[in-house]
């Protein structure tokens, strides 16, 4: 079908240009377009006010975003702060675990599927401990969501201890029951 329709613009070519415009249409066009206007000091030091204003005001903006989410945090760690001896007590856990985890390194690292199942069990206690510290953020910081967080570091330390003993029991050999250490 292109081709058809190219071959009948070649042969009638001559047909398409029977009409020459007008001379006189330039001048016409020409005389609707506006000349151009040269920048005077005036039009500059008025783009430059608006440039100025514009830059102020998102400078503005940004400062009272940065303050307000710096008052945020500050009041986050006042009301974290003013929990008695919540941050004693998660340093002390942190430290058990992290002892308890220190001995258990060397000694599971010939049997991945256990180390896999560790880790895979710690981090499901690590999401339920980022759940309770969200309670405490959310004006929630009664007694019972602190004793949760603490039962959370005994629970991870209850299973160390666990998967500790039982490691050693075996003189080094991997354990064989992948589900035992569940949560």
């Amino acid at each position: 079908m292109d081709d058809k329709i190219e071959r009948f613009i070649t042969e009638n070519r001559d047909e398409f240009d029977f009409r020459d415009p007008d001379p006189g249409i330039w001048t016409i066009i020409e005389s609707h377009i506006r000349p151009r206007r040269k920048a005077g000091w005036r039009l500059i030091l008025q783009r430059a006010a608006i440039v100025a204003v514009i830059f102020a005001a998102s400078y503005a903006v940004n400062e009272m975003v940065h303050r307000y989410r710096n008052s945020d945090l500050r009041a986050l760690n006042r009301k974290e702060t003013r929990i008695p001896g919540l941050q004693e007590a998660e340093a002390y856990y942190n430290g058990l675990v992290n002892q308890k985890m220190d001995e258990l390194r060397p000694i599971i690292s010939n049997c991945p599927w256990l180390e896999d199942e560790l880790k895979f069990d710690m981090s499901e206690l690590d999401s339920v401990y980022a759940d309770l510290k969200n309670d405490l953020r959310d004006d929630m910081a009664n007694q019972a969501v602190i004793e949760a967080i603490i039962d959370n570091y005994r629970l991870k330390i209850s299973i160390l201890e666990s998967l500790l003993s039982d490691v050693r029991s075996h003189e080094g050999e991997c354990l064989t029951e992948p589900s035992h250490y569940a949560l």
